[in-house]
Order: C-alpha cells, then structure tokens, then sequence
C-alpha cells in the first residue's frame, strides 16, 4: 500500500508520524475508505487539512486532545455512514479543531521547542524549512543532512553575548526566533563566535531567512529574536492555512 501513495499524501503522513498524533487514524481510515479509489484527491484534501489541523492544534498551541477525537471520531463514523459525499464537507465538518488564527497566531509566537529532544529538533527543521519555502519558493529536503539547525544565541555561549544574563538565555535560546538553517559546512566554521561574526555568514547563506536576519537586525538582543519569532507568526497564519 505505501508505494501507492503520491508525494503530497506521503508527505502529510510523514507529518503526522512527526507530529505523534494518533487521534485522526480512525477518520483516516473511513476517508480512505470512502475516497481511495473514487476520487483520490479528496483523500488527499483530507489528509493534508488534517496534517495542518494537527500542527496549528496539537504541536503549536498544545491544546488538549479529548474534544478533537470527538470530533473526528463523528466525522469517521459519518463518513461510514455514506453522510459526506466530498472532501470539501469533511473539512468544513474540521473547522472547531482548527485553531483560530489569533489563537495560533499568538501561541506561535510564544513557542518554545527543546531541540535537545530529537524529535522537537525535526519538528524545528521541517518549520523553518517551510518558511524558507514560502519566502524564498525554494523547497529544500528538511532532512538532508547538507543543511543544518542554527542556534543564533548559542546552546552554549561563549563571549560576546553581554546582551543575555542567565534568565534572559533561559528564556531564549529554545525559541523558534532564535534558529536559522545553514549549510553544515558553514555552521561547522562558524562555532560560536559573537553575532556580528555570525551576520556576515547569514549574509552570504543560501538561505533567504538566515539572509533576512543579517538584513534586518543590527544585534542580537531578547528584543530582537521576540521580534524575528512575531514576523515568524506573521509567515506561519499563511503556510498553514485551510480554507473553509
């Protein structure tokens, strides 16, 4: 079965598996059933709002998971019925567990993800490669291992950070406003050195969102990586987005 998956759906299963959200499979299962050999882009359409609807809901605003299984588990057993004869009634039907966009759009900005735990580091990498795609519209492979995770403020900062005393790193290092891409090589010989060393490198990055820090910020203080992770939220409304 897996080899008959089209990039797109493997790409929002993928998703899912990174997610760790097991709530949707029984949905899954009755729209697969349902579309699958009828029309396999409602499927499609299903599964790609649900890949979305998981990462605003679950891994974003961490909200709690009792009232989203009601949901789809009404939804499965709707679709079991004969009830939905399109994608476009099922994910209409998915509109109250999809996170508001001021509700996502303020939790984004508050996000914190330890990428000390390697699944929380995957998640980092597949979000800021998503945003590179849709300011640059260069779709990267998030997994390549060419391309690393940027810590601006260092895991493990040496001198030159007068800007953070411990709280201040505390509160900042694991913010998503904090991490840039960069090829391997790059970040390699780049080590730790003070943020004005580092914004020459971001400068000539192949990667327009690490260009865009060098652009716009003349330091690296609390302020400024609040301010990137804001314009980050900006960009996440409009990447993760369903139209219902």
């Amino acid at each position: 079965m897996e080899r008959s998956w089209t990039r797109d759906e493997r790409d929002s299963l993928q998703q899912l598996q990174m997610f760790n959200v097991r709530q949707p499979l029984a949905l899954l299962l009755a729209a697969f059933g349902c579309f699958g050999d009828q029309d396999r882009n409602d499927f499609a359409k299903v599964l790609r709002a649900i890949a979305i609807i998981s990462f605003r809901y679950n891994v974003i605003c961490g909200l709690p998971s009792n009232e989203q299984e009601k949901v789809y588990n009404h939804i499965a057993q709707r679709l079991a019925a004969g009830t939905f004869s399109s994608a476009r009634e099922v994910v209409s039907a998915l509109q109250p567990v999809c996170s508001e966009d001021t509700v996502f759009k303020a939790a984004f900005a508050d996000k914190e993800l330890r990428t000390t735990n390697s699944r929380n580091k995957k998640v980092v990498r597949y979000i800021l490669f998503s945003l590179e795609k849709h300011c640059s519209g260069h779709g990267f492979d998030f997994e390549n291992s060419d391309y690393t995770l940027e810590h601006i403020l260092p895991e493990h900062p040496e001198q030159g950070w007068d800007a953070f005393d411990s709280q201040s790193y505390d509160n900042s290092v694991y913010q998503l406003g904090n991490m840039t891409l960069l090829s391997a090589t790059a970040n390699r010989n780049l080590g730790n050195v003070p943020y004005l060393e580092k914004r020459i490198v971001y400068s000539e990055s192949e990667f327009s969102i690490s260009q865009g820090i060098a652009k716009r910020y003349d330091d690296w203080t609390p302020a400024t990586i609040q301010s990137r992770q804001d314009w980050m939220a900006k960009q996440a409304i409009a990447i993760w987005n369903i139209s219902f």
